[in-house]
């Protein structure tokens, strides 16, 4: 589940429940390789109880585009090495 805490015209600040380092660092990657992205990080401020955090700056775009290119990018990836082991 995402939560939006903070939106501004460039920038956006989340809250993804139910994923750790592996997913999010996976899309810091994804996002940092965007040239739209001027700033991508995340905090997880506890390992068990605390809630990941992403926050992502953008320029000349809709941060949520942004994201959500990344997740495309991210699906397609996943998908193609699927077919590959397959």
């Amino acid at each position: 589940m995402i939560k939006i805490i903070e939106i501004g015209k460039d920038y956006v600040k989340l809250i993804v429940k139910g994923e750790d380092h592996t997913y999010l660092n996976l899309l810091q990657h994804y996002l940092s390789k965007d040239d739209r992205t001027v700033l991508v990080r995340y905090n997880i401020p506890h390992p068990l109880v605390g809630e990941p955090e992403l926050y992502l700056r953008v320029k000349d775009s809709n941060p949520l585009d942004v994201l959500k290119k990344a997740n495309e990018t991210i699906a397609k990836v996943c998908e193609d090495l699927y077919k590959q082991i397959s």
